[in-house]
């Protein structure tokens, strides 16, 4: 029979025909197509890459074997806590996470240093080396806070977000929710610079956030960092890189009957009046959906691109082609195979940093943070590098062959660097050699005599191995008031679906945006089950109703 689908070249395109099709195998995408094929669906997932995962990437040393180097993710916040990790087995498929303690160590020259243990009275402690009334503050927020976090900002992570005229009332009739108001309209920065006052806690502070997508200026966010200190930092370190997770979702994916291909990104979008009915890919395969379509990708890459402008009013096509990415999250990795771990100078005082997940060094107030902001935005290189970084194989030895270490430094970076991210290949060995500098003088013995091999991933390198991330942005779509929450992607979209029937949304650039949360996959199959009349086999929360509970 003679479907009408045909490549370029005039021969039949392949044909195949599911329930589902996920597009893009980031972890996200892997969540969702888990939940949805446990309801009985026969899913498809489609990556454009060699291998699933997404930011759930690692590389091996380009020069010496057994040396690895996890090139995006790797601070896994409270994985093993997570509903899906639950709901969807994980343990059985192999995963095993360490956690490390204390999460953070951030060291200065003087041999000081400020610590996130996961006893908050030992976080106190160092801060108040620097300041009685910032540990006092800090103690303070994490004690109100904590109700807060369990209660709303959690609950909300992992629910379909309600449209803020909506919840307002429902969160003003209890404590914890005139707390989370309280701050909702205030910048993180507004918030750091109101409740510490040393330079270098207020840089401490103001760091992690930054750290986790957040923008210092972005209005309707400040709520972020209270809730931050009382979740508490809590890093998590896959075993065997973090590639790892994304090897044991793909094992969780062919368990429930979820079949995945590679290296065969989807090139199109099939609309038919207004309904998505089919993905055509790079090689021509036409790859029915009898229900729905997911995708996992960025709203400029899905709409403008895979569905088409002329499938989209000319309003919402607008909002996808506007869709902000961050200057501000985009990463220069300096990634070293050695001979032995990474010593810091604050160890010969404190020994107990020495096992610290995450080091940040070279940051010294707050007003460091402020100009890398500036710096990015206007495209320059940072004016003072200051890094974070991590020593994985000091935890994991299958990190690294028996006796040897691998470690990493990131500074947050301009993509589109003095104008034009290609300036990116010019000026890379220049920056290496600086941003290593910086970090020798914490750990002196990264000498000649000590590394082995180097490597170093630009802001371009991240776009060009995974195009989602468009200008470098790992979160996948900047995170601010008017792109956060029940406004992610976009005002009036938040719910995971499109104006396209059938078509869903999975990604980071929906609520609650980036990072390895799973909330976004999580999220959007239970839009899907109930859109579909399918039973929710898991227990997912209505945000309103779980508000309503509270009263």
């Amino acid at each position: 029979m003679d479907t009408g689908l045909r490549r370029y070249d005039g021969t039949m395109a392949k044909i195949l025909e599911y329930d589902g099709v996920v597009i893009g195998a980031g972890h996200n995408g892997m969540i969702c197509a888990g939940y949805l094929a446990k309801c009985g669906q026969k899913i498809m997932v489609v990556e454009k890459n060699m291998e699933v995962g997404g930011g759930l990437d690692s590389h091996e040393d380009r020069n010496y074997a057994g040396f690895w180097h996890n090139i995006h993710s790797v601070f896994h916040r409270g994985l093993m806590m997570l509903p899906w990790y639950k709901d969807l087995e994980l343990e059985n498929f192999g995963i095993h996470y360490y956690r490390p303690d204390p999460g953070v160590v951030h060291h200065f020259l003087d041999k000081t240093y400020l610590g996130w243990f996961s006893d908050v009275n030992k976080t106190v402690e160092t801060i108040a080396r620097f300041s009685k009334k910032d540990a006092a503050s800090f103690m303070d927020i994490w004690t109100r806070w904590q109700p807060v976090v369990q209660k709303i900002v959690f609950t909300e992570t992992y629910a379909v977000p309600l449209a803020f005229e909506e919840k307002k009332p429902l969160l003003e009739k209890t404590p914890e929710g005139r707390e989370y108001l309280k701050y909702f309209d205030t910048t993180p920065e507004e918030f750091v610079l109101k409740h510490f006052e040393h330079p270098r806690v207020r840089a401490f502070i103001g760091f992690l956030g930054v750290m986790r997508g957040y923008e210092l200026d972005a209005p309707k966010t400040g709520y972020l960092i209270p809730a931050m200190i009382a979740w508490g930092v809590n890093p998590q370190l896959c075993r065997g890189t973090s590639h790892a997770l994304g090897d044991n979702l793909a094992h969780m994916m062919s368990h429930n009957g979820v079949d995945y291909i590679e290296a065969n990104g989807v090139e199109r979008i099939l609309v038919d009046k207004g309904q998505a009915t089919a993905v055509v890919l790079e090689d021509g395969t036409v790859i029915k959906a009898r229900k729905f379509i997911a995708s996992n990708v960025n709203p400029v890459e899905t709409f403008i691109k895979l569905v088409g402008k002329e499938n989209l009013e000319t309003k919402f096509a607008d909002l996808a082609s506007n869709f902000r990415f961050s200057k501000t999250t985009p990463i220069f990795a300096t990634n070293l195979a050695l001979n032995e771990r990474p010593k810091y100078i604050t160890e010969e005082k404190h020994p107990e940093v020495a096992g610290s997940f995450m080091h940040i060094v070279g940051l010294d107030d707050y007003e460091d943070l402020q100009n890398l902001f500036e710096d990015c935005r206007t495209g320059q290189l940072p004016r003072k590098p200051f890094m974070n970084g991590a020593t994985p194989s000091f935890h994991d030895p299958t990190q690294a062959p028996p006796g040897k270490a691998t470690a990493f430094m990131w500074q947050l970076m301009t993509y589109n660097l003095w104008g034009n991210p290609l300036n990116w290949d010019k000026a890379r060995d220049d920056w290496f050699k600086k941003q290593l500098g910086v970090w020798q003088k914490f750990a002196p013995n990264l000498d000649e005599a000590n590394i082995l091999s180097t490597d170093s991933t630009t802001p371009l390198d991240i776009e060009r191995h995974d195009k989602n991330m468009y200008c470098g942005d790992w979160m996948v779509g900047e995170y601010s008031g008017d792109q956060a929450l029940e406004n992610r992607p976009f005002p009036g979209w938040g719910q995971y679906k499109t104006p396209i029937d059938g078509l869903f949304m999975c990604g980071s650039s929906c609520h609650p945006g980036g990072n390895i949360t799973g909330a976004p996959g999580y999220n959007a199959a239970k839009v899907i089950a109930e859109t579909l009349g399918l039973k929710t086999w898991w227990n997912p929360v209505d945000f309103r109703e779980h508000l309503t509970g509270l009263t």
